[in-house]
């Protein structure tokens, strides 16, 4: 198991918020950590008692050399989470306490560098988590949500597929997104209406259509192709969105149809139903 914890993302996205929680949680805590220091706090904290580390790196590790290279050849002893939130959301909070941009520019100016310097570590994260809308407590859910699932031996790739509803927005931590708007909408079926993509009867209606199985059986090969590449890079998982109109009949089905396929292969998969509230 990896037990070291790397935070990173953007100032004002909760990463002051992270760290309480995985110091709440046990774990060795450490802010604005100079990435060259990676290696020596995981062989410290791996003699000890405690059940990990958790480190903040941010842009202004970039003072230090490239936390990217740094990073990198760390990939396998550690988790990295990237925080993230919407321009008008960091300008809100930033407004609130009353603090200046740690860059030293105007906020919305800072947001912008700051998602320009850590867009490869952005790249790397195995989680990318947007706070926009979350309370604290929202953001501490979530991670410990995270953290039951780090707990456990993670040496599998994971492939993390999510269906959602283009109206409400497309997921801002997805590797792939694809789009099922095109399809037949049982929405328009009166007695199919109420259903979603999870239902006996909406896996009925879809097998009378041909090309959607194709095109699950594109998505798969299309994903199975992807993973070589990305664990050459050092990725663990890779995340995948799934989109329809309303987030509840297509993009669902197509998700599950993608994750069982997924799963017959051998494979570790997560697939979540944004619309609905529900993971399997």
């Amino acid at each position: 198991m990896r037990n070291m914890i790397v935070i990173s993302g953007l100032s004002g996205a909760g990463k002051s918020t992270a760290l309480g929680f995985f110091e709440d949680s046990g774990y060795f805590c450490m802010d604005n950590v100079p990435p060259v220091l990676i290696d020596s706090i995981y062989d410290l904290v791996s003699k000890s008692p405690l059940p990990g580390a958790a480190i903040v790196v941010d842009a202004r590790g970039k003072v230090f050399g490239d936390p990217v290279k740094h990073i990198r050849s760390s990939k396998d002893k550690l988790v990295l989470i990237f925080l993230e939130a919407s321009t008008d959301e960091i300008v809100k909070r930033y407004s609130l306490t009353r603090r200046s941009h740690p860059l030293g520019l105007g906020i919305e100016e800072g947001v912008a560098r700051e998602k320009e310097m850590l867009s490869d570590i952005r790249e790397m994260a195995d989680y990318i988590v947007d706070t926009s809308g979350m309370t604290h407590k929202d953001l501490r859910d979530r991670l410990r949500r995270l953290l039951e699932e780090i707990s456990k031996e993670r040496s599998d790739f994971t492939f993390r597929i999510k269906s959602f509803a283009f109206k409400h927005g497309i997921p801002s931590d997805s590797d792939f997104i694809f789009d099922a708007r095109f399809f037949p909408n049982p929405y328009y079926v009166p007695e199919l209406s109420a259903k979603t993509g999870l239902d006996p009867e909406i896996w009925e209606f879809f097998k009378r259509y041909e090309d959607i199985e194709k095109y699950v059986g594109e998505i798969v090969n299309m994903l199975k192709m992807a993973k070589q590449g990305y664990e050459s890079e050092g990725r663990t998982s890779l995340f995948v969105s799934i989109g329809c109109s309303g987030g509840k009949h297509r993009s669902v089905y197509i998700a599950e149809r993608v994750g069982k396929i997924l799963k017959d292969m051998g494979e570790k998969v997560i697939v979540e139903h944004r619309e609905l509230g529900v993971i399997s």
